[in-house]
């Protein structure tokens, strides 16, 4: 489970961009997140410039949804891990530009995003595996040894 989890926040931060200057993912989630900070933190001195929010909204849950998913537990946080990968798709959908852009799709950018969809689908699967099934087989085997 955790190579799955490695392997699907590395593909997903390695999706690139479809504009005229695309970038990888993991550079875009920087460069809000940097937007973000200056903007709230130079607010007080420029009182007419306004704060970028939907920059600020799409680094940060982007940065605190890979924390959710690194971090969990097999089956205890089943719903956060799902809830996560949906905002990992939905903001990689927005940063990539795939909406705006398709028609430049190449395959530098199909590998990362069928290695991330592949790799999140089989994780989902796995953890929303009924745990009768896997308290049953290591019932089995324990008995299976006892006798």
């Amino acid at each position: 489970m955790k190579y799955l989890k490695t392997l699907s926040i590395i593909s997903f931060l390695l999706i690139n961009g479809l504009g005229e200057h695309g970038i990888p993912i993991f550079a875009g989630i920087g460069l809000c997140t940097f937007q973000f900070v200056g903007d709230l933190l130079t607010y007080t001195h420029n009182k007419n410039v306004d704060i970028s929010w939907s920059l600020g909204l799409v680094g940060l849950s982007t940065i605190v949804s890979i924390l959710i998913i690194l971090l969990s537990r097999k089956y205890k946080d089943r719903y956060p891990i799902l809830v996560s990968f949906i905002i990992l798709c939905s903001t990689g959908a927005y940063m990539s530009g795939i909406l705006r852009h398709y028609n430049r799709i190449e395959p530098w950018f199909i590998f990362p995003l069928l290695v991330f969809v592949i790799s999140s689908a089989i994780l989902t699967i796995k953890i929303f595996k009924p745990l009768d099934d896997l308290n049953s087989s290591t019932a089995d085997s324990n008995y299976s040894i006892n006798k």
